[in-house]
């Protein structure tokens, strides 16, 4: 076959693979968490598998399985205690008085708008107006209403998700090389070996990352709902809100903010008892800003460059080019998928200084 008829073949190959991947993106969707979940469950297999009672050793499948197991309880038990609280938070949302919010912030609020219109033409500005306009209809219970019209559907998607993410995370707990085969075989033979090497690299990483993502969740969460639960706030709301901020921070950069904001929102919504609202905002404003410091001082520097073992600004400048380019899934992918690539890169293209560089620390 001449080299154009293998271009084009080519071409045509990967057409029809990206026309695959889009058609069946939630089965690919599915085996990617599965992937993440396996990787994060793989430390824990591993210790199981290493158990040894005389002369017998727990098997590969045992060892998967309850390691399954214990995460399905982890989440199950998340779920049972934040449920509850989270729908009693939509309640609140649906009869959310902004008028009674624009009251209790009167005398700040008063502030800002003579500080803005100091320096507008017209000096007529007002925040209240402005937050009845935009930010009322968010809280409109039609609004709230219609999203709520398809939580059938949502419930029987979310049930078949989470049978088929367990189901293919059970596989890869139990065969740790089925995923890693599954990539092999995609390549042709004569790049096996590299393959190979590039994908042990990758998933030793990818470990660390994912594992130091877990701890700072945790952190992020305890460092968070404690500090709110003694300003006042109720146990319930205080780790909702640093749940929130945990998952979001995965997020980075924005994720911080958009989870403080969010905080703040179920704050006022859950006010605490003859303090005034100005004051508990202003001191959750204080404890995100301390943690933000913490983590960005400490944790996010230890999982970020030990574990991909990237330098900072380098893993700064490729989020802001995976936001530009995907926005916020981009964002949240890019350090994953920057340091595949990255391994990937030594295998094949070693000879470059570029990558040389930028993976002599690997």
């Amino acid at each position: 076959m001449s080299p154009i008829y293998r271009w084009i073949a080519a071409g045509a190959g990967l057409l029809v693979a990206g026309f695959l991947v889009w058609y069946f993106q939630a089965i690919v969707f599915y085996i990617l968490i599965a992937a993440v979940l396996s990787l994060i469950g793989k430390p824990l297999v591993t210790l199981l598998s290493s158990i040894r009672i005389r002369e017998w050793v727990v098997p590969k499948w045992l060892a998967a399985m309850v390691t399954l197991i214990t995460m399905l309880v982890v989440i199950y038990v998340l779920a049972v205690s934040l449920i509850p609280v989270v729908l009693d938070k939509i309640d609140q949302l649906t009869s959310f008085n902004l008028d009674q919010l624009t009251q209790a912030l009167a005398a700040p609020i008063a502030r800002v708008e003579e500080y803005i219109n100091r320096f507008l033409p017209d000096n007529n500005f007002s925040i209240r107006e402005y937050i009845h306009t935009q930010i009322g209809p968010m809280f409109a219970a039609v609004n709230i209403g219609s999203s709520l019209a398809s939580v059938t559907g949502w419930i029987v998607d979310l049930v078949i998700a989470i049978f088929s993410v367990s189901f293919i995370t059970y596989f890869f707990l139990k065969d740790d090389r089925l995923f890693f085969e599954g990539v092999v075989i995609l390549f042709p033979s004569k790049y096996e070996a590299g393959i190979k090497r590039a994908l042990n690299s990758a998933i030793t990483l990818l470990v660390r990352y994912f594992i130091g993502i877990c701890i700072e969740m945790i952190i992020k969460l305890i460092c968070i709902a404690v500090p709110l639960y003694f300003i006042g706030l109720e146990f319930d709301t205080a780790v909702v809100i640093g749940l929130i901020a945990a998952v979001l921070n995965v997020i980075p950069y924005i994720g911080p903010l958009i989870g403080a904001i969010a905080g703040c929102v179920i704050a006022m919504l859950s006010p605490v008892p003859d303090v005034p609202i100005g004051s508990v905002l202003f001191q959750m404003v204080i404890v995100f800003v301390i943690f933000q410091l913490i983590d960005n001082i400490i944790l996010q520097p230890y999982i970020y460059s030990s574990s991909v073992k990237a330098h900072p600004l380098e893993i700064f400048i490729v989020i802001l080019m995976a936001g530009y380019i995907a926005g916020v899934l981009g964002m949240l992918l890019a350090i994953p998928a920057y340091t595949v690539i990255r391994v990937f890169a030594k295998e094949f293209f070693n000879n470059l200084r570029v990558v040389q560089k930028l993976t002599e620390k690997i």
